[in-house]
């Protein structure tokens, strides 16, 4: 399951945190927070960035069509 939190520190610092995006899935979903709140500091990826996104390709073929 694909979510996205936002922490809010005591000092005011705003932190996004995504879980469940595989690959940049996650820069994508989250961009729109990060340009509402403001400059983004610094990005740490986790290993869910590095796994490859898995896509089901199915090709029909009809007779006479």
């Amino acid at each position: 399951m694909e979510k996205i939190t936002v922490i809010i520190e005591a000092d005011g610092q705003v932190r996004v945190e995504t879980k469940g995006f595989k690959g940049q899935g996650c820069l994508a979903a989250s961009k729109f927070l990060e340009e509402t709140l403001g400059k983004t500091l610094e990005i740490k990826k986790t290993g869910e960035y590095y796994e490859t996104e898995q896509r089901e390709n199915v090709r029909l073929k009809t007779n006479g069509s």
